[in-house]
């Protein structure tokens, strides 16, 4: 394989960002035998073709448009167990909570039973129906349901989320940026789920590491809005985050 070949090296790339791996440019200039410039220029190349996103000292894969939630939906099965341990540490037992869509905050449900007098409000009609199976009273907020997060969206839903006084909200993530804050696929999700900070004395966002360093389509929360952030994502991922001074509360994969 030649390396020389523009063409040859950034197909590589494409397929390591694709893979949902980081580029670090001084890494790959290495290994591949170049000169940083000419990794740069590869960076540069990829960014162009709408195939990477650049950041300082290197590239991020780009944040593709999740499936529509009925799709993902067995991915619950395979959120990390100690995501979910942590998340609902975190939750304790506070008693009015505001819970989003999305398999990973769809996980949190069994585990949030036998608080006394909790409630759980939520623009999710697979978050309400899992609340009734593990006997946890749920007010479901209506309006039009979203084909890609599976939440009520709109005019009503805005407005039944604004008449709302919650503990916590508990927020999915489509992408967390150090700049871009909190992200969204959906322009009228990224609205509820403003809302849903709004309504909320503490806003939490669980999400795994595939979504660190992400940007989605639409701006939801600037860092500063957050509460906390719970994810598996390690310390060299989180690390640009603690910078800005956000908390994230990460946790080791079993």
């Amino acid at each position: 394989m030649n390396l020389n070949i523009p063409d040859t090296r950034q197909r590589l790339l494409a397929q390591r960002l694709d893979a949902g791996s980081q580029i670090v440019a001084t890494d790959v200039a290495q290994e591949f035998d170049v000169s940083l410039d000419t990794i740069r220029r590869d960076i540069l190349a990829l960014e162009a073709k709408g195939l990477a996103r650049r950041v300082r000292g290197g590239a991020m894969p780009i944040a593709r448009p999740a499936d529509p939630l009925h799709a993902r939906l067995d991915a619950a099965d395979s959120v990390s167990p100690a995501i979910i341990r942590t998340a609902v540490q975190e939750i304790g037992d506070a008693p009015t909570l505001l819970m989003d869509g999305g398999a990973t905050t769809l996980s949190l449900v069994p585990l949030l039973a036998g608080v006394t007098n909790r409630l759980v409000i939520t623009p999710s009609p697979w978050a309400a129906i899992a609340c009734q199976e593990h006997a946890i009273a749920v007010f479901l907020i209506g309006g039009t349901l979203s084909a890609r997060g599976g939440i009520a969206v709109g005019d009503l839903a805005l407005l039944r989320a604004g008449e709302i006084a919650a503990d916590i909200a508990i927020l999915g993530a489509c992408g967390i940026d150090t700049k871009f804050g909190l992200s969204t696929d959906d322009h009228a999700e990224a609205q509820m789920k403003q809302a849903m900070h709004a309504a909320a004395a503490r806003t939490i966002v669980v999400t795994g590491a595939q979504k660190i360093g992400r940007r989605a389509r639409h701006h939801t929360l600037p860092l500063g809005q957050i509460d906390a952030v719970i994810t598996d994502a390690d310390h060299t991922m989180t690390a640009p985050f603690l910078e800005k001074g956000a908390t994230f509360i990460s946790v080791e994969t079993v």
